[in-house]
């Protein structure tokens, strides 16, 4: 998943399914499918105990956690750097 915000991991590993790809989130967890998640947030949220605890939930369910912003957008490009995800799907 990528980028996920603050409030999707939030409510990823908290079971809600409001939306569609919180829904295929939950379902590749009871799956036990591979999934990788590159979390976009901005230092204060990220900062948030929740956002740390979801973190720590997921790493323990099997995702491969990328660092925060690993995907953050080069100004010089204006576009997401997807390399990190690319190769931790390898």
């Amino acid at each position: 998943m990528a980028p996920a915000t603050f409030n999707t991991i939030n409510k990823w590993t908290a079971g809600i399914s409001d939306t569609f790809a919180l829904g295929i989130l939950n379902e590749a967890i009871g799956l036990k499918l591979p999934i990788v998640v590159a979390p976009y947030a901005k230092p204060s949220l990220a900062a948030h105990p929740a956002f740390e605890r979801s973190l720590e939930i997921l790493d323990g369910w099997g995702v491969k956690v990328l660092p925060n912003e690993v995907i953050r957008v080069k100004p010089a490009k204006n576009e997401f750097e997807w390399r990190p995800v690319v190769a931790a799907l390898a």
